[in-house]
């Protein structure tokens, strides 16, 4: 990695624990899709070999933590965080073995000391797959499990059209896709257990709303240009949106998530 690149993803990683920061409060409030996801990955956990120690990767508001503890006991859960006033939240309302502030592409710990990691639509903030996954094979124990959800590419299109009707701008972030996800994984020395691609669809009321869901939990860092509209280019976004995804049921937001399980085996 040359100094510039360096430089960059710094300063990205920098806004992110920022932009999660100020979302630390109200996180809890909006993540009503963030949710849903936790809840359907922690059956991903039941399947995995009986745990002891394992590694909550981007803990948030420590929603998991107690997830863990009431389906295993005896699991010692570590939460980390890239944010530090998410992992003050998750500590006021949870009990944890530790919270650590680190970044998932460069952990703190040695090697091969969790039976499992877990991760939660964290994975997505970060930049570079295959020294994620290195990282994740590096700290998980032989024969453990990683078991993560993540946002795939054709996430939020809603976002996209709209967005290129108005200003032909890009202002979400894009995601890889499975193949190249897995692909990173299987370079990295894991066996995939399961991996299974799904579209979750929330609504909303009106489309302030559905973009205040991103918002207010965080999650409207760019990884390139910036965000910022005028009020009168915001107006004619939220109009557009309204008038080609107005449906009975109100405003939709939709993703398209990876739900994978992974385990570290002997090769060779």
């Amino acid at each position: 990695m040359s100094i510039q690149s360096a430089k960059s993803s710094s300063f990205y990683k920098q806004k992110v624990a920022a932009s999660f920061s100020r979302a630390a409060a109200t996180y809890d409030d909006y993540a009503t899709f963030q949710e849903a996801v936790l809840q359907r990955l922690m059956t991903y956990v039941a399947t995995s070999d009986a745990p002891e120690r394992w590694l909550d990767l981007g803990t948030g508001t420590g929603r998991a933590l107690p997830l863990f503890q009431t389906s295993h006991p005896c699991v010692e859960p570590v939460a980390v965080d890239l944010s530090c006033e998410m992992l003050l939240q998750a500590r006021q309302k949870n009990n944890a073995k530790g919270f650590v502030c680190a970044d998932a592409e460069s952990l703190p710990f040695a090697s091969e000391v969790f039976d499992g990691v877990f991760s939660s639509l964290a994975l997505q903030w970060c930049l570079d797959q295959h020294a994620l996954f290195k990282e994740l094979h590096r700290v998980t124990k032989m024969y453990g499990s990683v078991v993560f959800a993540t946002l795939l590419k054709g996430s939020m299109p809603e976002l996209k059209e709209t967005w290129r009707h108005v200003d032909g701008r890009i202002h979400h972030n894009q995601y890889s896709d499975m193949v190249a996800l897995t692909d990173a994984c299987k370079k990295a020395g894991f066996d995939i257990c399961v991996a299974e691609q799904d579209e979750i669809v929330s609504w909303y009321p009106t489309v302030r709303e559905a973009v205040y869901s991103l918002k207010k939990v965080g999650a409207s860092i760019l990884t390139g240009e910036s965000s910022r509209v005028s009020p009168s280019t915001w107006r004619l976004f939220e109009r557009c949106y309204e008038n080609k995804y107005r449906h009975d049921k109100g405003i939709p937001l939709s993703y398209c998530v990876a739900f994978i399980r992974l385990k570290k085996v002997q090769h060779g």
